[in-house]
């Protein structure tokens, strides 16, 4: 294949776009949208964080789930969780939900949430996640996870 004088621009153009920095999200979110998306297609199911959704995780999948497609709960320290809520008319990112995993005990979560701000984000970690956890505690056997992870 004959390479063309702007194929390595656009390459590089990619690279930027992937690799950009968001404003307003924390280092340990930033290129979350290459992480492993849980769910195979966009989840619009009625819930807590009603809309289109997809939800990116920190892990490959190897290290996420077993041969049974089951998680491999409860996760380890460092693991994040990302779901991300759309506006059902654009799918545009409105809302990030975060789950950093403080220590590898069940349950043991950091709560954040950032909204869209024009071209960036804001937000941060809750203060008192109550809400979050009183109702992630129906999803115990999977380490207060509900998507389950889309068979691939």
């Amino acid at each position: 294949m004959k390479v063309k004088a702007w194929m390595p621009v656009l390459v590089l153009a990619i690279v930027g776009v992937v690799s950009a920095k968001v404003a307003g999200l924390p280092e340990k979110c930033q290129g979350y949208t290459g992480w492993t998306r849980a769910n195979v297609a966009k989840i619009t199911a009625a819930g807590a964080h009603p809309s289109a959704k997809d939800v990116y995780v920190n892990l490959t999948a190897d290290k996420l789930v077993g041969t049974d497609d089951k998680y491999k709960a409860p996760f380890a320290a460092g693991t994040v969780f990302i779901k991300e809520r759309m506006d059902p008319d654009t799918l545009s990112v409105t809302t990030l939900y975060v789950m950093e995993k403080k220590s590898a005990r069940e349950g043991d979560w950091e709560w954040s949430v950032f909204e869209r701000d024009g071209n960036g984000f804001k937000g941060g970690v809750f203060a008192n996640a109550a809400m979050c956890i009183g109702c992630h505690q129906e999803a115990k056997a999977s380490d207060l996870i509900f998507t389950q992870f889309g068979k691939r």
